[in-house]
């Protein structure tokens, strides 16, 4: 009864690692949703008169304020916000 026993937890044990690994080696290969428009990169480094640490400074500040968005919205997010407060 005992050796019945153990060799239950082993396969469960080694079911739950297959299944285990498998996750992890999908969340690997995952893509990310929205990718990165360069344009918007260069839309704000040319507002920012190529200061790359303002803009990552906004960026950052940005996602500090409004956890959870997709770096797209960020980017457009800061954009938006330089033409509010510049007039434009």
């Amino acid at each position: 009864m005992d050796n019945i026993f153990i060799v239950v937890i082993f396969i469960t044990l080694s079911l739950l690692i297959f299944i285990l690994l498998r996750e992890i080696k999908k969340q690997k290969k995952a893509k990310p949703k929205h990718k990165l428009d360069k344009s918007l990169d260069k839309q704000l480094l040319i507002m920012l008169n190529g200061d790359k640490k303002a803009a990552l400074r906004l960026l950052r500040h940005a996602r500090q304020k409004n956890p959870g968005q997709t770096y797209l919205w960020y980017y457009e997010k800061v954009i938006r916000d330089l033409e509010r407060d510049r007039g434009y």
